[in-house]
């Protein structure tokens, strides 16, 4: 998948830099699931073990999401085609921005985006 708008190229040898902001998710369809933190600048969500953020679930494709942090402190979510779609605030999306309190739902998992500026 390419996409010719992000503002800046994925270099896959490279290690993702940490994130200079404190972003989360607050995984609230099941119960003791606690934050998620994005921890670096591409942060990949799925089912399969080598994902940044793994889903034990089967509606959520082994590589769903991308969330991109963009030079100017955005966060933009990308879906990698997956079966179930991606969906932020009960609208489904290819690639969009996301912002402060965003519903994010990859099949049956619900999340909500949180950030906490330093």
């Amino acid at each position: 998948m390419n996409f010719n708008f992000w503002p800046f190229s994925r270099q896959r040898h490279k290690l993702p830099e940490p994130v200079p902001v404190r972003a989360r998710f607050i995984r609230t369809d099941a119960v003791g699931k606690g934050d998620l933190r994005l921890q670096s600048t591409l942060c990949r969500l799925g089912r399969a073990p080598d994902n940044n953020i793994r889903f034990d679930n089967d509606s959520v494709s082994n590589y769903h999401a991308e969330i991109y942090y963009l030079p100017d402190g955005s966060f933009q979510i990308c879906d990698l085609n997956s079966t179930n779609g991606t969906w932020i605030n009960g609208k489904r999306i290819q690639s969009q921005m996301l912002g402060n309190g965003d519903v994010v739902e990859l099949g049956e998992v619900r999340l909500h985006f949180r950030v906490d500026h330093l």
